[in-house]
């Protein structure tokens, strides 16, 4: 059985994308989200999971 890799959707409407955190607390860890979570853009998506 093969298994599929979903990935999840941003507020936005766009695929997130992989990052990783590389605060105190969460050093190292991955997670989804919005190709402009924490940017300077006009209006940031908040998305992260």
């Amino acid at each position: 059985m093969e298994m599929l890799e979903v990935i999840p959707v941003c507020y936005c409407g766009n695929p997130a994308i992989l990052n990783t955190s590389w605060s105190n607390d969460n050093s190292g860890r991955r997670f989804f989200g919005c190709k402009k979570f924490g940017s300077r853009f006009r209006k940031p998506c908040r998305f992260y999971t």
